[in-house]
């Protein structure tokens, strides 16, 4: 009975609990202390490289690191698990010293590692870094503005057509090493929309290209903008025909020609309302009397400014020929002239004119050279004298439908 309670009485007492406690702690104590000065290796990948002295290589003599040929390195460390607890890719620091260098050039530098603040550095032993040194250039800093281009690779609904991309800003100034600069011919964006139907409008980051289209991807390089704003028109289209305006004259009208545009019709683009309109392209104008029975030519198509040709042809071969109408050749000896001024001599030197006529062969069998007259017409002579060749209009009296082909003038004497 003395027994147990006394045993009871041990359990209970606090001083005895507080012993144990304390003794506790002093194992852990000494367990945690003696492993904690174990030494251990650990490896670190990702360390970041960093340049000592490069902004001031920057601001002293106007001189930028390039071609950098690692970012990070590897490092295996040697130390206690106290000092390893510390450490960190992130915390530490591969060292590459410039603050000596003062010229151009290729180099290739030892790195250095930099611990956190607070580490024992006395205890840490590097027992590699790989790689263990670093090579880059160092050139003199250059400027350019370059121009931007772009594609549009996607789609349009039918009925629609993309126009040329453009730009907001149109150039952007690109600065860093001058032989990364020397490389970029422009900025480049490229956009690709499904079935669109609407003018695109959207901001969007650009690749720097060389001549040859390219990707140039330097971190050396720094932009003045990092985004421009695109716009991609998106607008109607519509097949319009071609066509040539026709003058009257040498007994033809429209009602007696033949009209071949090669080609016939091109697409065109616009806004709907500068597209209901237009019905019709004329590329020219030709005149019916200065050709017998047949022309041919080539004319530039020539749209409004508020018009693309899709089509992207820029010429088209005009042919016109007369159908129905026959010519017939008279030698008229009927010259006279019109608006002579006044007190002035006038004598006809021409006595003959060979003109050719050109109507239905039915009226053309009627008509005499004497039904036909030259008449010179002296409106602009001004005070001229001696011998001139003023034009002159071919008539023919009481035969409606017929007409001269080609252009005549008489030689005309003034006193």
């Amino acid at each position: 009975m003395n027994k147990k309670n006394t045993k009871s009485r041990l359990l209970d007492s606090k001083i005895l609990w507080a012993v144990i406690s304390l003794l506790a702690s002093v194992l852990l104590w000494v367990y945690v202390t003696t492993s904690q000065g174990d030494v251990i290796e650990r490896t670190y990948d990702g360390v970041q490289v960093v340049f000592k002295g490069e902004d001031n290589l920057l601001e002293k003599s106007g001189m930028v690191i390039s071609n950098i040929s690692a970012k990070t390195v590897s490092v295996k460390i040697k130390t206690t698990r106290r000092e390893i607890a510390k450490l960190s890719s992130a915390l530490l620091e591969a060292i590459v010293d410039v603050s000596k260098f003062s010229s151009e050039g290729m180099y290739n530098q030892s790195v250095s590692i930099a611990f956190p603040s607070g580490s024992n550095t006395s205890s840490i032993d590097v027992v590699t870094v790989l790689p263990g040194s670093i090579s880059f250039n160092i050139d003199k800093t250059s400027s350019n503005t370059i121009e931007l281009r772009g594609s549009f690779v996607g789609t349009v609904a039918e009925g629609y057509a993309a126009q040329p991309i453009k730009f907001d800003p149109q150039t952007v100034t690109i600065s860093g090493p001058k032989n990364e600069i020397e490389k970029v011919a422009y900025a480049w964006v490229e956009v690709n929309r499904e079935n669109a139907d609407k003018t695109l409008q959207f901001t969007s980051a650009y690749l720097l290209v060389d001549e040859d289209g390219n990707e140039i991807d330097s971190p050396s390089i720094s932009l003045s903008d990092e985004t421009v704003a695109v716009t991609v028109p998106i607008t109607s289209t519509k097949e319009v025909p071609l066509t040539i305006d026709l003058v009257d004259g040498g007994g033809a009208t429209a009602e007696n020609v033949k009209i071949t545009c090669e080609p016939s019709s091109i697409t065109v683009a616009g806004d709907a309302e500068s597209l209901a309109g237009l019905n019709k392209i004329s590329v020219g104008t030709i005149d019916l009397a200065s050709f017998a029975s047949s022309f041919e030519d080539t004319y530039q198509i020539v749209l409004n400014n508020d018009v693309t040709n899709v089509t992207g042809i820029t010429e088209v071969k005009v042919t016109v020929q007369v159908i129905g109408l026959e010519t017939k050749k008279f030698n008229v000896t009927n010259i006279s002239t019109i608006n002579g001024p006044s007190g002035r001599i006038i004598t006809v030197v021409t006595e003959n004119v060979e003109v050719t006529l050109r109507g239905s062969s039915s009226v053309l069998s009627k008509i005499a050279a004497n039904n036909i007259r030259v008449v010179a017409d002296l409106t602009d002579v001004g005070s001229a004298s001696g011998v001139i060749q003023p034009t002159a209009k071919v008539i023919v009296d009481g035969y409606p439908g017929v007409g001269a082909i080609g252009e005549y003038s008489v030689y005309i004497k003034m006193k």
